[in-house]
């Protein structure tokens, strides 16, 4: 089985970066936005460790171990870029490459079909992969806040902190919009 997403991010700008300096094993298992990491063990095929899974309270093994292709051997045209290996998982691998200027991803899986859950979990570690990379790609302001943000905060937490964060947040950005309006409010029809 194999199935291919867009990422919808430049191939050109992908090429400038060095993702062997911006991604590692750990690192990538703590961009999924609903896995639970236990201990992770470094062994010869790679970074194995126990997952729970937060949407389904699953439990799992998972064995990842991530491939580079440097940046001087990558055609512009169609080359892989990096590769994620899972062992002990519904799916084998996650080929990031290149096509023409965009970059896809390649889900390669065990048997004909893969089954909801996996699927949805891997569509959710990719997009979490892509707006990853997409932080590294711009040099602005906000994405070198969201950058510090993301690397300082965001992968140190689990699931369940994360979206109580971000539930905090939002409260606190409309607690700070109504009293924007009450001071308006105040200045334009009091005085």
């Amino acid at each position: 089985m194999e199935k291919i997403y867009d990422l919808k991010v430049s191939a050109q700008k992908i090429r400038q970066l060095d993702l062997s300096r911006l991604l590692n094993e750990e690192k990538l298992l703590h961009l999924h936005p609903h896995w639970f990491v236990g201990d992770c063990q470094m062994q010869e095929r790679g970074l194995f460790t126990s997952l729970r899974d937060y949407e389904t309270e699953n439990e799992f093994e998972l064995g990842l171990q991530l491939n580079f292709t440097p940046a001087q051997m990558i055609d512009p045209h169609k080359q892989p870029v990096m590769s994620i290996s899972l062992f002990e998982y519904g799916v084998n691998e996650l080929l990031f490459f290149s096509e023409n200027d965009t970059m896809k991803v390649k889900v390669r899986g065990e048997g004909d079909v893969l089954d909801g859950e996996t699927e949805h979990s891997m569509y959710l570690w990719i997009r979490a992969i892509q707006e990853y990379i997409r932080l590294y790609t711009s040099n602005r302001f906000s994405t070198l806040f969201f950058r510090m943000i993301m690397n300082k905060m965001i992968l140190n937490m689990n699931p369940s902190q994360r979206k109580i964060s971000i539930m905090i947040t939002k409260i606190t950005l409309v607690e700070i919009l109504v009293i924007i309006v009450i001071v308006v409010g105040y200045v334009f029809f009091v005085q």
